[in-house]
């Protein structure tokens, strides 16, 4: 059954679909995503949590748009961007998608001031509107008193809540974070998640977090977890641990719990009263050996 999209995105603002990603290391292979399906929907705080090297930001620069997939797509408002060119896809970064790294892209020479009234600029706000948004955004996150500081005059954290301005600065309907709490004490992480969770709420920003902190990722609306360039599953208040089935009805199993269940490549699957009955398949050899017991004589 093919899925109808165009229907999807009406409840959706965000839909990864079969998203893939391979790198080149010299003559080997890294697949960073194997085929990636999920949706956001408009408003949702989501955050993604995952070891390192299990694809979260190189999902989070597909769907700003800063890199292309290998295969898939991105849509945002039902528009798949992975068929932006370089201008549309930089104005779409510019005007519906703010970016927050683990280690903020300020620009060294300009005032924290000057730093969040530059992407108004670029984008052609007026001038009275931009200095009072750039001076709202950085009283909100503290910084009434360093506005005119540069860079290197403020701390790693102070920094990282400039950079959060800058991000802001064009009241973007999305928003990309990275790590964004990985360098801040505990006090200024609670400051801006606090915020941000203030202009999810306030203002309808949808936000997609990549974390590592299990305090930061309750934050959001929901979690997903991913390992290996696929959905994993996640933690759920009632049940325990739950996984998503994707679009293709594909579903991978925690590893904790493949440990626990004995499963490795193979599975059975039987439906019961209950639901889905999932069971490792034993060892053909050892079935075989073991009919061959029960075998009659002839």
């Amino acid at each position: 059954m093919i899925e109808d999209l165009e229907e999807i995105a009406k409840e959706y603002k965000v839909i990864v679909r079969d998203l893939m990603k391979v790198y080149r290391r010299g003559q080997k292979e890294v697949i960073a995503l194997r085929g990636m399906d999920f949706e956001v929907r408009p408003g949702e705080f989501l955050s993604i949590v995952g070891p390192s090297g299990s694809g979260k930001t190189t999902l989070l620069k597909l769907i700003g748009a800063l890199d292309r997939p290998t295969g898939g797509s991105v849509l945002i408002d039902g528009f798949n961007i992975t068929l932006l060119d370089d201008r549309k896809a930089m104005m779409y970064r510019r005007l519906k998608c703010g970016f927050v790294w683990q280690m903020g892209n300020l620009v060294p020479g300009l005032t924290a001031l000057e730093n969040v009234k530059l992407p108004m600029k670029l984008a052609g706000a007026r001038k009275k509107p931009t200095e009072l948004r750039a001076k709202a955004l950085l009283e909100n996150m503290g910084l009434g008193d360093r506005m005119n500081h540069k860079p290197h005059q403020l701390s790693g954290g102070e920094n990282q809540r400039v950079a959060i301005c800058v991000a802001l600065a064009n009241n973007p309907e999305l928003l990309l974070a990275d790590e964004i709490t990985g360098e801040l004490d505990s006090e200024t992480t609670a400051m801006v998640m606090d915020e941000l969770r203030r202009i999810n709420k306030e203002f309808g920003t949808t936000v997609i977090n990549v974390t590592h902190n299990p305090k930061v990722a309750e934050y959001a609306d929901r979690v997903l977890r991913i390992r290996d360039g696929l959905i994993e599953g996640q933690k759920h208040t009632l049940y325990g641990d739950i996984s998503e089935v994707d679009a293709k009805g594909r579903i991978v199993i925690p590893e904790t719990i493949r440990r626990l269940a004995g499963i490795e490549k193979r599975v059975v699957l039987k439906v019961t009263d209950e639901g889905l009955l999932i069971s490792p398949l034993k060892d053909e050899s050892e079935s075989g050996s073991q009919k061959q017991q029960h075998k009659e004589p002839d």
